[in-house]
């Protein structure tokens, strides 16, 4: 009887997720073609956005990895959980910095390209 209601939650959340999902994986698509056509400062500064954006979801990710390792840490039967999370919140910090330097390098190319 509990799959059902599982189930279901399991597909609204898939479904409510897909609209940001398609929306992030179009971004993905044409970024490498913008960057392979940037020549303008707006060019560079729309990349440089972009990785903003990227950061953005990152120190978001981040911050809710660090939420649960705090809630994790209170259950020793979640030791397990609390490993995972600590090895997200180490990737996401440096995803989230990695994307400020792509940013900043982009900016530096658009004051360039005035």
């Amino acid at each position: 009887m509990m799959l059902v209601p599982a189930a279901v939650l399991l597909l609204t959340v898939a479904a409510a997720s897909l609209p940001v999902t398609r929306a992030f994986a179009q971004d993905e698509d044409n970024v490498e073609q913008m960057i392979e056509n940037a020549k303008t400062p707006s060019d560079y500064e729309a990349i440089a956005a972009y990785y903003d954006k990227k950061g953005a979801q990152a120190e978001k990710q981040l911050e809710w990895h660090q939420k649960l390792y705090k809630t994790y840490q209170q259950n020793p039967r979640l030791s397990t959980m609390q490993m995972h999370c600590h090895r997200l919140i180490s990737l996401y910090k440096a995803e989230a910095r990695e994307d400020k330097v792509m940013a900043d390098q982009y900016r530096h190319m658009a004051k360039q390209a005035k």
